[in-house]
């Protein structure tokens, strides 16, 4: 057996730590662990998290239209049919992304520990857990706690384990899945590098390292073909097209040097998480001072890179952190033991754990009662789900009729590479806007302009719904008394109920307050002469007795 199949031995480390080092280090992962716990029980469901819901429903009802970054599904089809709404839904879901987490948190331990020792593998992955956005995000119903514990799995495999056949498949297999997760695993690509100069060096370049490295590409290039495959096969419509729509547009978007919207809330997680930042920035320059062999220096490097993306990726939102902090805490280590070594291990792990508290203090369980009561009000006043517009898919189980409204999403709205509102009018029944965002918000409630709406959906909103109750606006009419038959344009067909007034004439036919009355879409001719009355679509919808819960409806960033 030659010397690149051995198994990767940690180098002998500088400092001796004691059992009772060891010990604080996992107190202290564990303690901000269970602080976690609370925020994947109580913290309000982020509008991503909504989105990655409605996905999951789409595809439990054979109706998901796209291939790509929609392999996270697969894992929680059987969610949706559970007992309870979307909130309770997230909430579970949110258990298993723990467990994910937990794979994250253990392959940064044992990286960590191939470079250092046992402690400051355990502090490595406690800089990761109580950085603020991992603490608030980790769990977070993504794909980014899937795809990081598969990279990171990945990479402790090609670092910490032999290069032996077996365990190459296994690291490519888990690259490959990574890869389907989501696209944005390529900017893993230097932690990769770094591994594999390393593990070559170290079997005096054998060029047996090559065809394990090639066994590992090719296990990760089959495994991503033959999953995108079963998974395409049950998307409905041209997959191939889809998956094309999805690249070209992550492509166009992916990098910029110059346009950094997420910028304010990389400081904030850098403030709040004081410690933390400290450790990761300090890595360049204990790489520099270290007498480490270079190879060690260049994976480290490697690990450490993907902090840079943070100036030239788009989508760097806090929950982009789950993702990109994880191979870079690992990459921590050379900091930690030499931080470990002047100030002891306690002083580190208080640090850290200060770090977690401060993010904590700031949290709130309010929200997220709200947000069940709206979904449960929504079931309540329908009864089954109908087509809704809104921002990011709040009702989960109802059928979302639009775009999701990230800034990404408006920006392909207004330039029309995604359908206007009115054009979704003509092709389905939409009879629900739900005010959960600020467009929505100036849309219904001001006469301004609304940049994020293209002007012909903004008066359509505002000529076709009335308010309903809490952030509900329902497809509808208040015709004012007019002894003069007037013209209504009706976009969302199907049942209204006279809800108001005595009654009303249309088409030439009277009916009384209470009546149901079937409207197509089209021109109707009204006459109100015998008071106000209001059409509101439905079947005598009935307004729920709480009174509704007051906004706001997210936490913010």
């Amino acid at each position: 057996m030659t010397a690149v199949s051995q198994t990767a031995t940690s180098p002998q480390p500088t400092l001796k730590t004691s059992d009772r080092s060891h010990l604080i280090a996992l107190g202290a992962l564990l303690a901000v662990l269970a602080l976690q716990t609370q925020v994947v029980l109580y913290r309000a469901i982020n509008w991503d998290e909504f989105w990655h819901y409605s996905l999951t429903v789409l595809a439990t009802q054979g109706r998901l239209d796209q291939p790509l970054q929609t392999f996270f599904t697969r894992a929680f089809m059987w969610v949706p049919g559970l007992p309870g709404n979307a909130v309770d839904h997230v909430v579970l879901i949110r258990l298993f992304m723990l467990g994910y987490e937990l794979v994250t948190l253990v392959c940064i331990a044992g990286i960590a520990t191939r470079f250092s020792d046992r402690t400051t593998g355990l502090l490595s992955a406690l800089a990761y857990l109580a950085a603020g956005y991992v603490l608030q995000h980790g769990t977070s119903f993504r794909f980014d706690p899937q795809a990081t514990a598969l990279l990171m799995a990945s990479l402790w495999v090609l670092l910490c384990r032999p290069t032996s056949t077996p365990w190459m498949l296994l690291a490519g297999v888990l690259g490959g899945l990574a890869g389907l997760v989501t696209i944005k695993a390529v900017l893993y690509a230097p932690a990769f590098a770094g591994a594999f100069w390393l593990r070559w060096t170290e079997g005096g370049k054998d060029r047996a390292y090559f065809k394990a490295v090639v066994t590992m590409i090719v296990a990760a290039a089959l495994t991503f073909a033959i999953a995108y495959t079963l998974h395409a096969n049950s998307i409905v419509e041209a997959s191939g097209r889809g998956a094309k729509d999805i690249v070209g547009s992550s492509a166009e978007k992916m990098f910029s040097l110059t346009n950094h919207p997420y910028w304010r809330h990389n400081l904030k997680g850098a403030i709040f998480s004081p410690a933390t930042t400290l450790l990761v920035l300090a890595v360049p320059f204990a790489l520099l001072r270290s007498q480490r062999s270079d190879a060690e220096r260049i994976a480290l490097a490697g690990l450490w890179l993907p902090l840079t993306t943070l100036g030239f990726y788009h989508n760097t939102a806090p929950y982009y952190h789950v993702f990109m902090l994880a191979p870079v805490a690992a990459s921590a280590c050379i900091v930690i033991q030499l931080a470990t070594r002047r100030y002891g291990a306690l002083f580190i792990a208080l640090s850290l754990i200060a770090g977690a508290a401060i993010t904590m203090s700031r949290e709130e369980r309010v929200t997220l009662e709200k947000q069940r009561q709206l979904v449960a009000a929504a079931n309540e006043i329908f009864g089954a789900p109908v087509g809704y517009f809104d921002s990011c898919a709040m009702l989960g189980q109802f059928p979302k009729a639009n775009g999701f409204m990230t800034p990404w999403g408006t920006e392909r709205y207004l330039r029309g590479e995604l359908p206007s509102l009115e054009q979704i009018q003509r092709e389905r029944i939409v009879p629900l806007v739900v005010n959960d965002d600020q467009m929505f918000a100036d849309a219904l409630n001001s006469k301004k302009a609304v940049r994020e709406l293209l002007p012909s959906d903004l008066a359509m909103l505002r000529k076709s719904y009335l308010h309903f109750w809490g952030p509900f606006w329902i497809a509808g009419f208040d015709l004012r008394q007019s002894d003069a038959p007037s013209t209504i344009s009706v976009v969302v067909p199907g049942p209204y109920t006279v809800a108001s007034g005595k009654n009303i004439v249309i088409d030439g036919v009277r009916h009384a307050a209470g009546a149901v009355i079937e409207l197509e879409r089209g021109q109707h001719t009204v006459a109100a002469n015998a008071g106000a009355v209001r059409l509101l679509w439905g079947r005598n919808l009935r307004m729920p007795a709480q009174p509704a819960p007051s906004e706001p409806y997210f936490t913010s960033f």
